[in-house]
């Protein structure tokens, strides 16, 4: 047992690498051992056989054997160590923290260092359990929001103290449809559907809203450094096309960082896709001083039955309203959904 405190005072062997009776080779890794807190390796000085290994965490005095280490013939002698007056140590040591062969391999394959993890195991030993909840803690380190992902922040905060959010949810059978530009295809629809439908389109301002003529739709779009909305002006006087073309606009401007002021002004309703990302019904949060937004999620194709009983392949996509309560009851509310499932499904 090396002298890893102080000579006499107690250290353990917290692990063998090698059984009793076992051939080792010169500088072969056969233990590990601890004091306090303190771990150390131990390497055999020569090659030979290994015999009368102490116990798993049974005391031993520093400087003090650990096991005999013979040459392997029939006299069995024991071949000499440092501790019998070799200007050596046995193994060259360094002090390391103590963790399990477990916690290290995981310690590895996550890129945790070791050395911030405080172990709950034995004498302070590092399980593989105490990694996993170091890696959990340090991805949950709060880091401070600046610049436009604090202003996002604030937003959403403000949106969601603010309002009596309730989301509704609808199927739409998008097998006929035949843009290929989903969210240009889902704009288009909503607008027209405002026209009939006013209590969804406008402002709020305190406890009043204004209800707009012409429904301004922003489109939330990721970028780097957060989420922005930028206005399509009156997409129900456009077509698909024309509506994707400017979505398509918009997106390289906000890429670029050259989106203005003005790109984020005057909308009266949101539409925000996350179809893409595999996302099939989420609740958005409501972009204010709108009322209202609409979600939009992944097409799939599932198994229907037609009015003939027989199976049939479909695609479908489900939409999520999110809608202010405060201001907008439930039954308009779930009537403007279902208007714009049918404009979708009649592709119009």
């Amino acid at each position: 047992m090396p002298v890893i405190t102080e000579p006499g005072d107690d250290g353990v062997v917290t692990a063998w690498f090698v059984d009793e009776g076992g051939r080792v080779e010169v500088d072969q890794l056969i233990a590990e051992v601890q004091a306090e807190k303190v771990a150390q390796d131990i390497y055999a000085p020569y090659d030979g056989f290994v015999r009368a290994l102490v116990s798993i965490n049974e005391p031993v005095p520093q400087g003090s054997p650990i096991c005999t280490l013979f040459d392997g013939d029939d006299s069995q002698q024991p071949m000499p160590t440092a501790l019998e007056g070799a200007s050596a140590p046995i193994a060259e040591v360094t002090s390391r923290v103590i963790a399990s062969p477990s916690a290290k391999r995981v310690a590895r394959e996550l890129d945790v260092d070791l050395t911030t993890v405080t172990g709950t195991g034995p004498t302070g030993r590092i399980t593989e359990a105490d990694v996993r909840s170091a890696q959990d803690a340090a991805r949950s380190q709060a880091t401070e929001l600046v610049g436009l992902r604090a202003v996002i922040a604030r937003n959403m905060r403000r949106s969601v103290h603010e309002t009596a959010p309730v989301t509704l949810t609808a199927p739409v059978d998008a097998t006929e449809m035949t843009s290929p530009h989903v969210t240009a295809w889902v704009v288009h629809a909503v607008a027209v559907g405002l026209r009939d439908h006013p209590l969804l389109n406008g402002t709020r301002s305190g406890d009043s809203f204004t209800a707009a003529e012409t429904a301004h739709v922003a489109v939330a779009i990721q970028i780097e450094d957060g989420l922005v909305a930028p206005v399509i002006r009156d997409p129900a006087s456009s077509t698909v096309e024309e509506v994707a073309d400017e979505i398509g606009r918009l997106v390289d401007l906000a890429r670029a960082g050259e989106l203005s002021s003005a790109d984020h002004e005057g909308g009266t309703f949101t539409v925000t896709n996350m179809g893409s990302l595999g996302v099939d019904s989420f609740t958005p949060i409501i972009n204010l001083p709108q009322v209202a937004i609409l979600g939009v999620g992944v097409l799939r194709t599932v198994p229907l039955f037609d009015e003939g009983g027989s199976v049939v392949p479909r695609t479908l996509m489900t939409l999520s309203l999110t809608f202010d309560h405060a201001f907008v009851d439930g039954a308009p509310a779930a009537r403007f959904l279902a208007r714009v499932v049918e404009l979708l499904e009649e592709d119009v």
